[in-house]
């Protein structure tokens, strides 16, 4: 692995503490096109220090660096389904999990193998508040 590469990504996580140098496993350059910035891929010890990284997405991008999820070609498929549902508003891959947003803003999570109108359905029949009380 290459020490000099480790600690440059520590070096510019927002806090210096979230990410050290035992937590990455490996690293590597992504080739890419010519005169591109070619980025790194890497892989950390757990998911603990994903999430803590990740979560700090908003203050990298001010600094100039961008993270992005690795997402499988399956869960990818499963955000694209989502979009194209007339109820879902947006989709979005979140620690591992692909999550809906409905036209009535509740937030979903979906399994790959989901059928969107079932799993929407089941979320309302879960969710749904019990009548309680005399109506007027």
């Amino acid at each position: 692995m290459n020490n000099k590469c480790v600690l440059t990504v520590c070096s510019i996580t927002v806090n210096k503490n979230e990410l050290k140098p035992e937590d990455i496993i490996a690293i590597h350059r992504i080739p890419t096109k010519k005169g591109n910035i070619r980025p790194i891929l890497l892989k950390l010890r757990n998911n603990n220090a994903k999430s803590s990284i990740m979560r700090k997405r908003t203050p990298m991008k001010a600094k100039g660096f961008r993270l992005v999820d690795d997402v499988t070609q399956r869960n990818q498929g499963l955000i694209s389904r989502l979009f194209l549902h007339p109820d879902i508003k947006s989709a979005w891959f979140f620690n591992g999990s692909v999550f809906g947003q409905t036209n009535s803003e509740e937030r979903i999570k979906f399994d790959i193998f989901d059928n969107i109108d079932n799993t929407i359905s089941a979320f309302r029949n879960r969710n749904r508040k019990p009548m309680t009380g005399v109506s007027d």
